[in-house]
């Protein structure tokens, strides 16, 4: 089923309002943009995302459909059908524009087309809070950056393919953008940092809080929380949530929360694997790793990016335990970036891709009061990682 990602409207006014707010509370002043709160993190942005360069990597047209001629249906027609499985082969991707689409379930059947057998979302990153059965919302704050990122990369499963179908649009607002990934997995081959993660590998590190603790309130009402270990595991004891993290094959630890002493069920993940992935699409290894596992992710997700780097609740480093340099960070967000193709979203239109051979991403954006945004997303088939195979470069 689709997971509809919806995004609250937000303005710049209403932030600046509740921003002045917090510093009248605490004597701060503003820094870097935000307010600052005395004993917290305010440092601006140390790696800034540009997601594509002067123009698109990958031509729209290689992997667009122009609707227009088909009448809009429950399901797309037959011949619309094989032209979606031929491009998508071929490319990895597939956009469909001027649908003229306003139901969600004849979007979710036009991109069950390439994404089948939908896995259900258990053991991500992201606070997605169930709406209806395999529906859940986006999990993201409109105003922060989503860097480039492949699917559920820091678990021992991922998915095949992944689709956006776009129900609420506003005009070059909350567009999506996603990366060629074999160029990208060729250029970042060539440097000191690829070789460094074709050797050493990653660890990713995933700390949940206790929601008992935090009374079920997260980075909604502006708390310092990213995600529940009840919410990312879809249970309610401690043992299941060990039994639910090993099936996703990450080790434990129950520790103390950083910012709450007297919560000790704050759980710890870790998982090693492979920065790349075999592809059995184009028979080769490919990048499937990216900043947005590292703790800059919360640079501009507010609440989390009033935490200490260190304390932040995703942490990664190489495979070895050593840290990633801000200047590695930087060429590897740009790197992703150069494989960058802007997708503008149209209401009715649907995105489907490839999760090896792309990564997705967005900037941040700002909603009017009339404005809203909506994206279902479907989430494709579960596959176990294999992380790179011999001789396959």
């Amino acid at each position: 089923m689709a997971l509809l990602a919806r995004q609250p409207f937000r303005d710049a006014g209403a932030r600046m309002t509740r921003h002045a707010s917090v510093r009248g509370l605490f004597g701060g002043g503003p820094a870097g943009g935000r307010f600052m709160m005395p004993g917290f993190w305010n440092a601006p942005p140390q790696v800034i995302p540009h997601f594509r360069e002067e123009k698109d990597f990958l031509p729209l047209e290689k992997f667009t459909i122009d609707c227009s001629e088909y009448e809009p249906d429950i399901a797309p027609s037959p011949e619309l059908e094989e032209r979606m499985q031929d491009m998508y082969k071929t490319v990895g991707a597939v956009r469909l524009t001027n649908t003229r689409l306003k139901d969600v379930t004849a979007m979710n059947n036009y991109g069950r087309v390439i994404v089948k057998s939908p896995m259900k979302y258990e053991g991500g990153a992201n606070p997605r809070e169930g709406i209806a059965p395999n529906v859940y919302e986006v999990g993201a704050p409109s105003d922060s950056w989503l860097h480039y990122h492949h699917e559920m990369a820091y678990n021992q499963h991922s998915m095949e393919n992944l689709a956006f179908c776009s129900i609420k649009a506003p005009l070059g607002k909350g567009d999506t953008y996603i990366s060629e990934n074999i160029s990208v997995t060729d250029e970042l081959l060539k440097t000191e940092l690829g070789r460094k993660l074709k050797d050493l590998g990653v660890i990713y590190i995933r700390c949940l809080t206790d929601s008992e603790a935090y009374k079920g309130e997260g980075w909604r009402h502006g708390q310092a929380v990213y995600n529940h270990w009840q919410l990312s595991f879809n249970v309610n004891t401690t043992e299941e949530a060990e039994v639910a993290a090993a099936e996703c094959g990450l080790s434990t630890e129950w520790v103390q929360d950083p910012l709450m002493a007297e919560s000790k069920r704050y759980l710890k993940t870790t998982f090693r694997t492979s920065a790349f992935e075999y592809c059995p699409a184009s028979e080769r290894n490919v990048l499937f790793s990216s900043i947005a596992d590292h703790n800059m992710w919360f640079d501009t997700w507010q609440g989390v990016d009033s935490v200490p780097p260190e304390k932040r609740p995703l942490q990664m480093t190489f495979g070895d335990g050593s840290p990633f340099t801000v200047d590695e960070l930087r060429l590897w967000t740009s790197l992703y970036a150069r494989g960058g193709t802007r997708v503008q979203w149209q209401k009715g239109d649907i995105v489907a891709f490839c999760n090896r051979r792309f990564a997705h991403g967005r900037p941040a954006f700002d909603l009017r009061p009339w404005e809203e945004r909506q994206v279902g997303v479907l989430l494709g088939q579960k596959f176990q990682r294999v992380g790179a195979v011999e001789g396959a470069w």
